[in-house]
């Protein structure tokens, strides 16, 4: 794969802007060295570890870009406080679950970035922090523009348009119409529905069940917040992940 197809390949588009939002917030609001090295391990390990089970199933390597995004996720939403075997736990997770945790090669059931990191919340009670993008307005001035133009070339939009009506929706019965609005602008809302929601594989791209992904995670999300948990998006999304392969296994059994 050369580099123009490497630049022109979706997910390494999408892994380039996490690098951004990484530096921006290293150099900008965080100056201190695990916020620095932790995604560069948790990128770097989760890489070993999907070529390596690829190397020892087919013999093969490829240019793993999936994994690079899977690996930003973690690092640039886990607690950079927390200490650094926790990354290593939530990054062997979310292996786990991308290669073995699925309905074939590639086919993986749950978004193993979310699978992880909420693996290490539960099990040690690690807080979730979405970090990279908490501190401040100007990490979406990258987010936003340039995940709206991956998703618009995927054609991946309605998913983070129907999550983000809902909670506008949802917030319009709590505030008034310009507090709803802005609360949106919040940056791990942003981060999740423009890039963890649309994860190719975990989330529908065929059938009348893509236009309602979106919009059931919303609402799933919604629900969870009633019960006073401290994140709501991480486990919405994995229950809908399992929701939608549910409804593939019926329908497929139906054929």
């Amino acid at each position: 794969m050369n580099l123009l197809a490497i630049y022109n390949e979706f997910k390494s588009r999408v892994a380039f802007w996490l690098l951004l939002i990484w530096i921006l917030a290293f150099i900008v609001q965080f100056r201190t060295l695990n916020y620095l090295l932790y995604p560069l391990f948790a990128v770097g390990l989760m890489t070993v570890l999907d070529l390596g089970i690829t190397w020892i199933r087919s013999r093969k390597l490829y240019w793993p870009s999936a994994s690079f995004v899977t690996g930003a996720l973690i690092g640039l939403i886990i607690d950079p406080r927390a200490p650094v075997w926790i990354i290593a736990v939530a990054v062997s997770a979310a292996f786990v679950s991308k290669q073995f945790i699925n309905r074939g090669i590639r086919q993986h059931i749950f978004n193993p970035a979310a699978f992880g990191i909420m693996t290490v919340s539960v099990v040690f009670g690690i807080p979730i922090a979405w970090w990279s993008v908490a501190w401040g307005k100007l990490p979406l001035v990258i987010l936003v523009p340039a995940m709206i133009w991956v998703l618009w070339r995927m054609k991946r939009v309605l998913l983070p348009v129907g999550f983000i009506a809902i909670y506008f929706f949802y917030y319009l019965t709590i505030f008034d119409p310009k507090t709803a609005l802005m609360s949106l602008l919040d940056g791990s809302l942003l981060l999740f529905a423009l890039v963890m929601l649309p994860e190719p594989i975990t989330s529908p791209i065929v059938g009348k069940f893509k236009y309602f992904f979106g919009a059931s995670v919303a609402l799933v999300s919604i629900a969870i917040s009633k019960f006073g948990l401290g994140e709501v998006f991480l486990p919405a999304l994995l229950i809908a992940n399992l929701g939608a392969f549910l409804i593939r296994q019926s329908s497929s059994s139906k054929l």
